[in-house]
């Protein structure tokens, strides 16, 4: 019987100025395996991260039952096995993970009538998530712009480089970019030319130029109110020797670059984050340069 394992990495959207235009793929991954079955009978079992139904109102299998109405096929009968790695709703794009494995499995099962493009347009529709889907997708760092017929985005390859994810264990964390204050032309301007060089610095591993352009002046001026001991936890990674620290998505989680002491930059940031009496947890990952793995089997 036809077999189909997708694995489907984190993505880290923002990078300081970056906003929702910046992702960096990391090596952070949910796995789904989709196995067709002789009868006409459905299974799914979900470990790990997260709290979907393991039903077919999970993300997951929403992306593969659309691909199949697109398609006008489907199997008879499936099995299917969910691997979540990726925390949930803290930034590092979960949905758009799960979303994009569900219909690059689905797409398998069925000899790949969609083809990459269609495959980014449809995971867009379903989770209204570009970037995530885009960098998840295609791994490394990426740049998207727009949605629906304006999405346009492009792949950049970038070094071997590991970061330090932090997530810390926020109930009533809300979205930072909900209460902005005005918003003006410099600020802007000023975003928009660090994020260029945000680009250049991780295309040439500039680390110097890095940890100059983080820099955000949207949203770095909220973090301190809806993550308690942000300003300690900051502090800290760069004692540590962390050149910068962004903001996943819409957060909570953070992520510090460095070159060295990854441990020590880990130990740190956590530290902090008890310090102010919150219970965090930390991942030292690789950039992902491959984006989804896919591996079908008889």
């Amino acid at each position: 019987m036809l077999k189909v394992k997708v694995t489907v990495p984190a993505a880290c959207i923002g990078l300081g100025p970056g906003l929702d235009a910046l992702g960096l793929a990391l090596s952070l991954h949910n796995t789904l395996e989709f196995g067709v079955r002789a009868d006409s009978q459905f299974a799914i079992s979900i470990s790990g991260e997260g709290s979907y139904p393991a039903s077919l109102r999970h993300p997951a299998m929403h992306a593969a039952i659309t691909l199949f109405q697109l398609s006008e096929s489907a199997p008879a009968g499936l099995n299917v096995t969910i691997t979540n790695r990726i925390p949930q709703n803290c930034g590092l794009g979960d949905l758009a993970a799960l979303t994009i494995g569900g219909l690059v499995g689905a797409n398998n099962l069925l000899a790949a009538p969609l083809k990459r493009e269609a495959l980014i347009e449809l995971a867009c529709s379903l989770t209204k998530q570009p970037a995530s889907v885009v960098t998840a997708l295609l791994g490394g760092l990426a740049i998207t712009s727009g949605m629906g017929h304006e999405l346009i985005y492009r792949r950049i390859d970038v070094t071997a480089l590991k970061v330090v994810i932090i997530v810390p264990e926020l109930p009533a964390y809300e979205d930072p970019a909900i209460d902005l204050p005005p918003i003006t032309l410099a600020d802007m301007s000023f975003n928009i030319g660090r994020a260029a060089l945000v680009v250049e610095a991780l295309r040439k591993s500039d680390f110097d130029l890095l940890g100059r352009a983080l820099r955000d002046r949207l949203l770095e001026s909220q973090l301190p109110k809806v993550i308690p001991g942000y300003a300690a936890v900051i502090a800290a990674a760069r004692e540590a020797g962390a050149i910068g620290v962004t903001l996943c998505g819409n957060g909570p989680a953070l992520m510090a670059f460095t070159q060295v002491n990854h441990k020590r930059v880990e130990d740190s940031m956590q530290q902090a984050f008890s310090d102010a009496k919150i219970r965090a947890r930390v991942w030292t990952v690789n950039v992902d340069t491959q984006g989804v793995a896919i591996n079908v089997t008889q």
